[in-house]
């Protein structure tokens, strides 16, 4: 029987397997309050995010197998499919709608977080796109055409439902360009551009939309595409307000219920997720002895930074970042050995897209910046996020295994020329022995 071996590079193996060991027993431990709501149990969940994460490892492997020639060929039509998955977010019927706001698709009963696979359509667009054209991105016309346009066309449909998703995928984009040297003056005038374009949909948005009391089901098109605009205002403003200032009272009493039921929740589950931060110490309580798990209703997903430093102490938040770091020099490392453009373009997006996703988590958390509802990749408890970024660390190790591959084919051909060198010089000095 031949023996099965991991190719690629040996420590995103290690930070893929130890993240996943992590989210198991971290989502066992924090579900309390998603049993008790769901009058669900804490062994079922525990079994849900079992199978979440060999569902999400069959991706990673079913990535990991596929060549990346592959994924060169199908860049185009994945991100295609990609903003196709977006659209649907739009049709009635099937659309899934939480918190006013539709967050996935409904297919066969259960709902698909389309947001995450444009997160990878858009990366292997701008790989494919920036190899294929690297030479005719001469003027800003063909930059705007070729690489701007398709990142703003699928961040402008996603920030009708997730503005914090937006950015992050606006911002991934515009570090893979400027690592991969487009030009900076192009990248720093649409920064500029878009700042001002935000800054004029706020003022539309407090100047038309911020007092409307239109039902939700009676809004038009451009009525719900600045919804999020007012959640977002409302998130910075929790995120520097105490909710026992008297300020604050009017401010919630002036609110409609939705408003401030997402404005008193949003300060609530930041003011849990900074106790149990304070209580975890640099030890923590020790696994199962959470007490936050009763009250951080989200401490299985969008909080569960939070509850591993209140259970796991500093220590184990210190290590979960270690973690995240250490995957991204690893892929650093591997983007410098690729030999194509687009191969580096992947590693660099994907490690960024993971990297980034991770630290808005983590600063949410310790409440370093208002909260965005990103969960922690491969711990948060599972579902399409899990998959898909599964997926994410899949492609990046296909990678790494290909670089491996390409190295050792050098070292064998540079160990033949070696030896053929070796052989002549023999040859010459017993030549010029025997003419001696």
């Amino acid at each position: 029987m031949s023996k099965i071996t991991l190719k690629g590079d040996k420590g995103i193996w290690l930070v893929v397997m130890l993240l996943a060991l992590i989210s198991i027993v971290s989502v066992f431990s924090s579900s309390t309050y998603l049993a008790n709501t769901a009058g669900s149990s804490k062994l079922v969940i525990f079994v849900a995010q079992i199978k979440s994460v060999l569902i999400g490892f069959f991706a990673l492997f079913i990535c990991y197998m596929i060549p990346m020639r592959w994924y060169r060929f199908l860049s185009f039509f994945l991100f295609g499919a990609s903003v196709v998955l977006l659209l649907l977010l739009f049709v009635p019927g099937i659309k899934d709608v939480k918190n006013g706001a539709v967050r996935g698709i409904k297919l066969y009963g259960r709902t698909i977080q389309v947001f995450e696979f444009a997160k990878i359509g858009i990366i292997l667009y701008l790989a494919k796109a920036i190899e294929y054209w690297q030479d005719s991105l001469n003027t800003f016309r063909d930059f705007a055409v070729k690489l701007l346009l398709p990142i703003l066309a699928v961040c402008g449909i996603i920030v009708v439902n997730s503005f914090s998703s937006a950015i992050l995928i606006g911002t991934i984009g515009f570090l893979l360009m400027f690592f991969m040297q487009v030009k900076l003056r192009y990248l720093l005038i649409s920064l500029g551009g878009i700042f001002a374009c935000i800054l004029l949909m706020f003022g539309i948005y407090n100047a038309f939309y911020k007092n409307s009391t239109t039902p939700e089901s009676e809004k038009g098109v451009i009525e719900k595409f600045f919804n999020r605009f007012g959640t977002v205002q409302n998130r910075v403003a929790s995120f520097a307000s105490d909710i026992n200032d008297k300020t604050e009272e009017e401010k919630i009493a002036s609110m409609s219920d939705f408003e401030k039921k997402e404005y008193i929740d949003e300060i609530r589950q930041s003011e849990n997720a900074k106790i149990a931060i304070s209580e975890g110490g640099i030890i923590g309580k020790g696994p199962g002895k959470s007490t936050q798990r009763y009250s951080l209703s989200m401490a299985y997903s969008d909080f569960i930074y939070a509850f591993i430093v209140e259970e796991y102490g500093l220590a184990g938040g210190t290590i979960v970042i270690l973690l995240y770091i250490m995957f991204l020099f690893r892929s650093i490392r591997i983007s410098y050995k690729c030999q194509t453009l687009y191969s580096c373009s992947v590693v660099l997006g994907l490690s960024f897209l993971i990297v980034l996703q991770a630290f808005m988590h983590i600063f949410v958390n310790v409440r370093l910046m208002p909260i965005t509802g990103h969960t922690l990749p491969l711990i948060s408890h599972g579902g399409t996020a899990y998959m898909v970024l599964c997926g994410a660390f899949g492609i990046i190790l296909s990678v790494s295994k290909q670089v491996d591959k390409q190295e050792q084919l050098e070292a064998a051909q540079a160990q033949v020329e070696a030896t053929q060198t070796e052989q002549i010089n023999n040859d010459f000095n017993k030549e010029e022995n025997y003419n001696g």
